[in-house]
């Protein structure tokens, strides 16, 4: 691990010094008032945030740069860069910010005006003694205007995130107390006032984890929170001489576990909620969390994001990819950690307050599958869904995350098919998807640890139209095989029961079988009636990114007969 560790992070430092060289000479793009009003104009988010996260990569890699080589024109560079990023008229995203009712709109404090302000705060205070007075003062004072003092100036609860259980309490309160650290310490009495303020806060982020520790806004959530969580709790430790420890609880620990069990062997990772089935880890994250918890493992280090990974540039990650991994390095040659190799998952692994389970075969497919309820974190309304993978391809899929848009976060998102139950593999009632909200849950969910899982969830669908679906999932270790039974039982109002399955790969019907062919692995499903007469629905998805990709529905209606369907498909993983 030592080797592959050290091969990451030159490599790391030469990306860097590529995209200095590359940024030297070329000017920001500028953002302007035609990009910032796409959004209340049509619901598009992504053409405004390319270009305010393209200047936010130029701070990332000056800042960094700067740091590590303090060549004088890179701090020049770096300076120029700065103050660029002070006089945007608002470091909020537009979907963040209502200029119709808020006349301090260019003062919103939403989670990328936390960031900037976190950024700008340590990268002054790292580069002290190498930036102009000018700049340091100037970036001082927008931190304090933008978002230190409308936030301490106004009342606990102002402000939603301050007591929020998700991603939005960690980033924006992890950011502000970081800030705070490096901008106050010459005001002790305040800033431990602050300090209380922001521990406070940081309490509804962790108490928003079920005990078993996982993030229910997904893999990619859990990275970004627990980002600034341990960001500001390092900051926080040092501060106070290990006085104040926010990674000391049990609880945590169990959160930092998490990341590991969502990883395949393939590298593959789990997708519920607005997750990403290919997402990769931080290496500086997990290199810090290793050093606190013995049980943290770090990934096969194939799935590391690097400098590029996230398009947002987040200065917290990025730096802390370069000094957590140096020192976790530094720890391994002195003796200090194990190196523990490569992580290898295996089994099943069964996080039962949120109602998850995944497992594992010897030869590389892999399957998961969620009870839970219709009103969690980023929800889709997907109890009962489970994918399937063989090595690196998805064949029964979670689509995961789509396009954030206006409407993705509005009245609208249960149209949009990654959201909905028809974009998972789950059945449809008399034609009728599940419903959102949090009274729409699994009444049963059950795993044995050696592949079996049973998950009721007929409370998901409209009331009365169905008493009772009980999925069975039965997962062979040994040899990948999954086979899922479903039993219905009809009241007055069924029907119609209907299967349905989603593939992002073209299948091929022959009769009571279905064949999916990924790139390079696939499945056979076998159907328990030979005379199911299977449709190919064509969809089309957008992800996360923008980009559309085409899914396929499989759907066939199922005999009810004295009131109860039942249905059986056996998924064998084929070369």
């Amino acid at each position: 691990m030592k080797e592959r560790l050290e091969a990451f992070l030159n490599e790391y430092k030469n990306t860097v010094r590529r995209y200095a060289h590359e940024l030297r000479s070329k000017p920001m793009p500028e953002i302007t008032e035609e990009l910032f009003s796409l959004f209340e104009k049509t619901g598009n988010r992504i053409k405004y945030e390319a270009v305010y996260f393209l200047r936010r990569k130029y701070i990332a890699v000056f800042g960094l740069v700067a740091l590590m080589d303090k060549r004088e024109e890179d701090i020049r560079r770096l300076e120029e860069v700065i103050e660029n990023i002070c006089n945007e008229e608002c470091w909020a995203l537009p979907a963040h910010v209502n200029r119709s009712r808020d006349k301090d709109w260019q003062t919103t404090v939403d989670l990328f005006a936390c960031e900037t302000a976190q950024t700008l705060a340590e990268i002054i205070t790292l580069l002290d003694k190498e930036l102009s007075t000018k700049i340091k003062d100037l970036a001082r004072n927008e931190v304090f205007r933008r978002v230190l003092n409308p936030f301490y100036n106004s009342k606990v609860g102002h402000y939603w995130w301050e007591v929020c259980d998700n991603n939005w309490c960690a980033v924006c309160s992890g950011a502000i107390g970081s800030a705070s650290i490096y901008l106050l310490a010459d005001k002790p009495e305040q800033l431990n006032l602050y300090l209380q303020r922001i521990c406070n806060s940081l309490n509804h982020y962790i108490a928003g984890f079920p005990e078993d520790g996982t993030c229910m806004e997904g893999l990619g959530y859990f990275t970004y929170g627990m980002t600034y969580y341990t960001g500001f709790a390092q900051q926080l430790y040092d501060y106070t001489k290990g006085k104040m420890d926010l990674m000391a609880a049990a609880k945590t620990m169990k959160i930092a576990t998490f990341q590991q069990k969502c990883y395949f062997k393939s590298g593959r990772t789990l997708s519920f909620s607005d997750g990403d089935s290919k997402d990769r880890f931080r290496v500086g994250l997990t290199c810090y969390l290793a050093t606190r918890y013995p049980e943290v493992a770090i990934p096969n280090m194939n799935q590391s994001a690097g400098f590029d990974f996230d398009p947002c540039y987040r200065w917290m990650s990025i730096y802390r990819d370069y000094i957590w991994t140096s020192k976790y390095i530094d720890n391994l040659n002195q003796g200090k950690i194990k190196d523990g190799g490569n992580f290898e998952p295996q089994g099943q692994v069964i996080l039962s307050d949120a109602q998850w389970t995944i497992c594992h075969s010897t030869r590389g497919a892999g399957m998961a599958a969620k009870g839970g309820c219709n009103g969690e974190p980023h929800n889709h309304n997907d109890i009962g869904s489970f994918f399937y993978i063989h090595d690196g391809d998805m064949l029964l899929t979670d689509l995961g995350a789509g396009e954030y848009t206006k409407e993705y976060f509005g009245q609208g998102r249960y149209q949009i098919l990654c959201n909905s139950s028809l974009g998972h593999n789950l059945p449809l009632i008399n034609g009728k998807t599940q419903l959102a909200g949090k009274e729409y849950q699994c009444d049963r969910f059950e795993a044995d640890g050696k592949g079996k899982t049973i998950i009721s969830f007929a409370g998901a669908y409209e009331e009365g139209i169905i008493d009772k679906i009980e999925r069975v999932l039965h997962f062979n270790e040994d040899n990948g095989v999954l086979i899922v039974e479903d039993n219905f039982s009809a009241s007055d109002k069924t029907r119609r029961i209907t299967e349905n399955l989603v593939t992002q790969w073209k299948p091929e019907i022959i009769g009571n079988q279905i064949l999916i062919r990924g790139k390079e692995r696939g499945c056979k499903i076998i159907l328990f009636d030979k005379n199911s007469s299977i449709s190919c629905i064509h969809q089309i998805h957008k992800d996360h990114g923008g980009e559309e990709t085409d899914v396929y529905l499989l759907q066939w209606d199922l005999l009810i007969q004295d009131k109860e369907a039942y249905a059986r498909m056996e998924i064998i993983p084929i070369d």
